[in-house]
């Protein structure tokens, strides 16, 4: 083999091995970039819908819970946005991931759907009883959201490789998968 060649053969190794080399860090780079997204955007829409939960009490009225709504729909939307701006890792690992969050952002836009859809179907002067009944109704399905987030981000946690990783080392993630 001459010595010409040797050289080019040696240049393309080490252009591969430098390749190899930057695509990892990239790659981690990535991985950290959305699991620090995906987990601010859930944690920051869990403490929103915790807070909303939370202030429920008495003086319940249509027009309380509209406002509720509101907030909760505005709550879904932010998280929404947030979620979609934050691009997964170009690898089937941030593909499996994108999957499992795009389950959740469906769940939770059709729980915000059934909500809109029960309050609408009370009258403006409901009762107590029939506002209790609407609510009861949609109790778990709001309870199961903040749940399915925390499975969510723990699912992610446990699926292996560096996306996971990444996942389980994010300060964000830790606080939603406990």
């Amino acid at each position: 083999m001459n010595l010409k060649l040797l050289s080019m053969l040696l240049a393309i190794c080490l252009a591969v091995m430098v390749a190899g080399c930057g695509s990892g860090h990239s790659d981690k780079k990535a991985n950290e970039a959305y699991a620090e997204g995906v987990c601010a955007a859930l944690d920051t829409w869990t403490s929103e819908i915790n807070s909303l939960a939370g202030s429920v009490g008495s003086g319940l009225s249509k027009s309380s819970l509209q406002k509720k709504l509101t907030q909760f729909q505005t709550a879904t939307k932010n998280l929404v946005s947030e979620l979609r701006a934050v691009p997964a890792p170009n690898t089937s690992e941030g593909r499996d991931a994108k999957k499992k969050v795009d389950e959740l952002v469906a769940q939770v836009q059709a729980t915000t759907t059934a909500a809109q859809s029960a309050l609408a179907k009370l009258p403006a002067s409901a009762s107590l009883a029939q506002i209790v009944s609407a609510l009861s109704a949609l109790a778990p399905q709001l309870t199961a959201l903040t749940t399915s987030a925390q499975s969510t981000v723990s699912s992610l946690q446990q699926a292996g490789g560096s996306l996971s990783s990444a996942f389980d080392h994010t300060r964000g993630c830790s606080k939603l998968s406990r």
